[in-house]
């Protein structure tokens, strides 16, 4: 071979070409079925869709099932699935190079714990632990390796957290910044009131300093103009007649929708239970109930009593008034009664989820089909609708194939009896007035120069258009910007002269003039909060927590400011200052602990996740996340 290398080399390099096929796009995409590495361990594809399937389970629960087509992708679930399994493979890994370790009785330990293997708080034994995991598809080796890394992966957060504490004085500062209140009065300076006063300090050079401090600021963005035609929806629904027969056709098919169901008015009145009552509970509230239903039949007024005794707080006011109602509005025991009641009829105590119900019927609809001269225009109203929006449908798809065809903008236009119009130029961000729809801008704003667009869907209809000029995003002119540089340093010197006004009653409140005084020399209202803790609204101002605070650390009778607000400056005088409630401290206490203790662990365990991902190796392969559709 040494002898022949020259003659051999083709060899050599069909070799080396073949190495590249097959193995180097594994080493750049990563193996079809891994989704990433951690030190060099894979998490399979297998454990990513569990992940996700779970997440997803989720999710369609606590929302009824009911979850967008793009749910997924919105949510960014995928990536906080992976996220997820590799934060645990970090901590494996961190752990196993701890040298921690778990033993097999600690597994079958764990094992021996899960509900699903127990009877009567009673393992099951081995066998039908076994049998279950086989039933269930589950691998007995996969299983307990789960087992094995759960175990470890608490050991680990275990050694971790073990470290962390709360001082009882961390607990105490913590316990009176979030119970102690304070009120004050407060008066603003406006800097939108001075804008007349500083236009005069307005200059050209000022204008031509912010214009150039600030030019990426005032970036022209790109903006294009169309020509477009709309399909009306509204001038098709004038051409569309529909004749008697027609609307007694629909009204004859929609029979039910026009269709009353039995309805009937009663008032209640609640004797309220705990959701899971013991039986001596239900007792002692059956026997008021009983009392009450006893006055009743005595010839008492229910209406009164209602008032008097109803824990329906809502209906209470009004005597138990529950209005008029159909069958699906109330629980089925209350609806039983109360649909089986005559008129001034009392029922005898009812029991549903709710608690105990006396209910008296004060009146009864029978069900009521409404007659067709009542509801005819509605039908004309609704059908006419829909046939011109079916009209409407049918003329766009039959445009959507003459664009297809390539036609000519003006010619497609005139086919179709349309009348081109011609925007504005208009930027992303502003959007076209005439045709309010996202969908139409983002395609204007992706359409090629001169492309005719495929039929849009909008509130009016279906709009086409044709991209005719683009002006692409540029650093602009002064001249070209110049309105709005001048707007936006009337403001610069607005809020400057508030300021300044605001330093100087600040000064002359601490010399001793008047918080009143003051807020009238500006005719500005002097304002008062509620008592409110740390985290309060301000009347008028929302959340404003630099004035909130800077309130908390001053005494009652001080004043205070100025404070940056959204609308100019503040300043304050505390008129109280309440501190927390000590008596209830104690009970209170070990809360706060918690709360505090799991934000410092959770904390930590972040700073911790950064560390090892600098530690060790995590390779994602995002092509194979990326296919996997839910």
């Amino acid at each position: 071979m040494r002898r022949n290398v020259r003659k051999l080399s083709w060899v050599l390099w069909l070799v080396i070409v073949a190495f590249i096929a097959f193995y180097i796009p594994d080493l750049i995409r990563g193996p079809s079925n891994i989704v990433a590495r951690v030190d060099g361990e894979p998490i399979y594809i297998a454990d990513f869709q569990q992940a996700l399937q779970q997440q997803t389970a989720y999710y369609q629960s606590v929302s009824g099932g009911n979850l967008p087509d793009d749910f997924l992708q919105q949510m960014q679930i995928r990536e906080i699935v992976l996220e997820s399994l590799i934060r645990d493979r970090l901590i494996l890994a961190a752990a196993r190079d701890q040298d921690l370790s778990v033993s097999a009785r600690e597994i079958l330990a764990r094992i021996m714990e899960y509900p699903t293997f127990q009877e009567d708080g009673i393992f099951i034994g081995p066998d039908r632990y076994k049998q279950i995991l086989q039933v269930n598809g589950i691998s007995f080796e996969d299983f307990e390796r789960q087992v094995h890394d759960e175990v470890l992966f608490e050991k680990f957060t275990e050694l971790v957290s073990n470290g962390v504490t709360v001082t009882n004085r961390e607990i105490e500062d913590a316990y009176q910044r979030a119970n102690e209140q304070a009120q004050f009065d407060f008066f603003i300076v406006s800097s939108a009131g001075l804008e007349p006063e500083v236009s005069e300090l307005l200059t050209d050079e000022g204008v031509r300093v912010l214009f150039e401090e600030n030019i990426f600021d005032y970036r022209v963005p790109e903006r294009r103009r169309v020509s477009f035609a709309v399909i009306e929806t509204e001038a098709i629904r004038e051409s569309v007649k529909l004749d008697e027969q027609e609307l007694r056709t629909a009204y004859a098919a929609s029979i039910e929708e026009f269709t009353i169901p039995e309805e009937v008015r009663a008032r209640h009145i609640l004797f309220r239970l705990p959701p899971e009552p013991d039986e001596e509970t239900i007792a002692e509230t059956s026997s008021a109930a009983q009392e009450i239903l006893s006055e009743i039949r005595n010839g008492a007024d229910f209406s009164t009593l209602a008032e008097e005794n109803s824990d329906d707080t809502a209906t209470a006011t009004s005597g138990g008034d529950l209005g008029w109602f159909r069958r699906g509005r109330m629980t089925p025991e209350f609806e039983e009664v109360a649909f089986s009641l005559e008129i001034d009829e009392t029922s005898d105590i009812v029991q549903t989820p709710f608690g105990l119900h006396i209910i008296r019927l004060d009146g009864s609809r029978p069900e009521q089909v409404r007659p067709f001269e009542e509801v005819r225009a509605q039908l004309d109203q609704r059908i006419t609708f829909e046939r011109s929006e079916e009209i409407a449908d049918q003329r766009a798809e039959e445009l959507r194939v003459e664009v297809l065809r390539r036609t000519n903008f003006e010619d497609l236009a005139a086919q179709f009896g349309l009348e081109l119009r011609a925007s504005p130029l208009f930027s992303q961000l502003e959007g076209f007035s005439e045709v309010l729809s996202p969908e139409f801008t983002r395609q204007v704003f992706v359409a090629g120069r001169d492309r005719v667009s495929e039929p849009i869907r909008f509130g009016n209809g279906h709009v086409i258009f044709r991209v005719d000029e683009i002006v692409e995003s540029h650093e602009p002119e002064l001249a070209e910007v110049e309105d709005a540089v001048r707007s936006d340093l009337i403001i610069e010197l607005a809020e400057e002269r508030a300021a300044e006004v605001a330093d100087e009653f600040a000064a002359r409140l601490e010399q001793g003039e008047g918080f009143d005084v003051l807020a009238a020399e500006i005719a500005a209202s002097i304002q008062s909060t509620e008592l409110i803790q740390r985290d309060g609204v301000v009347p008028d101002l929302g959340r404003q927590s630099a004035l909130v605070l800077a309130a908390f650390d001053h005494a009652p009778g001080e004043v205070g400011g100025p404070v940056k607000v959204d609308r100019g400056y503040a300043l304050f005088r505390v008129t109280a200052h309440v501190q927390p409630d000590w008596g209830q401290y104690a009970t209170q206490g070990d809360v706060l602990r918690n709360e505090m203790l799991n934000q410092r662990r959770s904390g930590l365990f972040e700073s911790l996740v950064r560390e090892l991902r600098e530690q060790y190796t995590v390779v994602t392969y995002e092509d194979v996340t990326a296919s996997i559709i839910s």
